[in-house]
């Protein structure tokens, strides 16, 4: 589903870009360029970013640097 129609940006755009390490609003902004022309958007971008939060799939690269780290 787009969610910034100014510029073409989908649901999924904005999961990857969260998934990827964007995790406010102003960074999904800077990256994607949501929310830079008219700004309709910005509500719906953030309450997004917010609902899937706490939302991550498992990252293998992720897993072996929490082992170097915890030990």
């Amino acid at each position: 589903m787009y969610i910034c129609i100014c510029n073409a940006i989908t649901d999924k755009q904005i999961l990857a870009a969260q998934q990827d390490g964007c995790q406010s609003i102003d960074e999904i902004t800077h990256t994607l360029g949501v929310g830079n022309c008219c700004g309709n958007c910005l509500d719906k971008a953030e309450d997004l970013l917010i609902e899937n939060a706490g939302v991550q799939k498992f990252n293998p690269a992720m897993a072996s640097q929490l082992a170097f780290s915890a030990g």
